[in-house]
């Protein structure tokens, strides 16, 4: 069995490294971005197994926008996204920069809340890739 690519997309250095060594270690291949824009260009390089996505990044709606890009885009579409955000909690304080989300089809297959456990998140991504 070949090794499932991950690629994380989180401002949060920190959190990229653990998740990085974490799956790296159980065989995984991880790529890391920091913002959208470098998410959008490393899908661009290899398409991903699956996408860890946050939220808020560069801009509230950063990770949103990546991934109703992604879902607009034929070759792109099919990329699995798990969210990972505590964005819900400041729903009520940012609903404008959130507004184009209401309405559209939910991006991700799965959201996790941060802060979210290694084991929380490794039972997501074995769901979503198996």
């Amino acid at each position: 069995m070949t090794a499932k690519n991950i690629l994380i997309v989180d401002d949060d250095r920190d959190l990229t490294n653990s998740l990085k060594a974490y799956f790296e270690a159980r065989g995984y291949g991880i790529r890391v971005a920091h913002c959208g824009a470098e998410g959008m260009k490393a899908i661009q390089e290899a398409r991903p197994d699956l996408l860890l996505l946050d939220i808020m990044m560069d801009t509230d709606a950063d990770g949103f926008n990546l991934a109703y890009t992604l879902k607009a885009k034929e070759d792109c579409r099919k990329i699995p996204i798990i969210i990972m955000s505590g964005f819900m909690d400041h729903l009520q304080d940012k609903s404008k920069s959130f507004e184009f989300v209401m309405g559209n089809d939910w991006p991700a297959v799965e959201e996790i809340k941060k802060p979210a456990s290694l084991a929380r998140i490794q039972e997501a991504v074995d769901r979503v890739l198996a």
